[in-house]
């Protein structure tokens, strides 16, 4: 098997190392009836019931793109296990490539990345994973992503507050479940089982803070990421306990 632990891009990425660990985030195909899911529907619900998102009930800063990313596991329709040029197709041809060696590669297009990895240089690409650098809005604002997902969904706002992310997507079938993560109490984890998407939380102490750039705030969503199974939370549940978020930081953070 291929190893993954070295698909790392740079201090944005730093969290991808612990996903990335050799069979802990190996993708897994979204189920077929996921693929192509209309904009702003939660169909990542178990029951055959599908009820849309009306993004005239939500904020004007575009709740709805990353409710969709969640509850589908996709982005505009690109699944973790397309082909580069598929999410090409899908996001358009403003990205930066990077690769580490023959083996990974992964495409920039600004807040969303996409990786994939190849056994050798004459295999085809397949795809890994997904990654949307919600973060990198507290520093770049909106400008930061990609035109054909602003074009759909509109502008977007420096901050995404994850108990308006969570209590949306509960009102509308599609639950988060605790996971426990290495980073905590740092960061929490929060897991949609049947889109396997996981959302990263901000949760660093004050002082932790003042070390870095932008303005990431106690609260603030920190990446959304595809391809996390429930065989890797349950390894993470063995090894590092089921750690209640709440308890650990705090949820009922005042701050804005």
């Amino acid at each position: 098997m291929l190893e993954l632990g070295a698909l790392v891009a740079g201090p944005d990425l730093v969290l991808h190392g612990q996903r990335l660990l050799p069979d802990e985030a190996l993708l897994r195909a979204c189920p077929a009836d996921l693929r192509g899911v209309p904009v702003a529907y939660a169909e990542a619900v178990a029951s055959d019931t599908r009820r849309p998102v009306k993004e005239d009930q939500l904020t004007p800063h575009s709740l709805a793109f990353y409710m969709d990313v969640v509850a589908s596991g996709t982005v505009l329709g690109a699944n973790p296990t397309d082909s580069p040029d598929r999410v090409t197709a899908m996001l358009g041809s403003d990205f930066a490539e990077n690769s580490f060696d023959d083996h990974s590669m992964w495409r920039d297009y600004g807040m969303a990345e996409f990786f994939w990895i190849r056994e050798t240089p004459d295999h085809p690409w397949e795809g890994h994973h997904f990654t949307l650098q919600v973060h990198r809005l507290s520093y770049w604002g909106g400008s930061i992503v990609n035109r054909a997902i602003r074009d759909r969904y509109g502008r977007f706002d420096r901050h995404l507050r994850f108990d308006k992310l969570e209590r949306l997507l509960g009102k509308h079938g599609v639950p988060l479940e605790d996971a426990p993560d290495v980073n905590a109490p740092t960061f929490t984890r929060h897991w949609q089982p049947a889109s396997q998407v996981s959302v990263m939380v901000f949760r660093a102490h004050e002082e932790w803070r003042q070390r870095r750039r932008g303005d990431d705030r106690i609260g603030d969503v920190y990446t959304i990421q595809s391809s996390v199974s429930a065989e890797g939370v349950a390894r993470d549940r063995e090894r590092y306990g089921r750690q209640d978020s709440r308890e650990l930081s705090g949820r009922s953070s005042s701050e804005p």
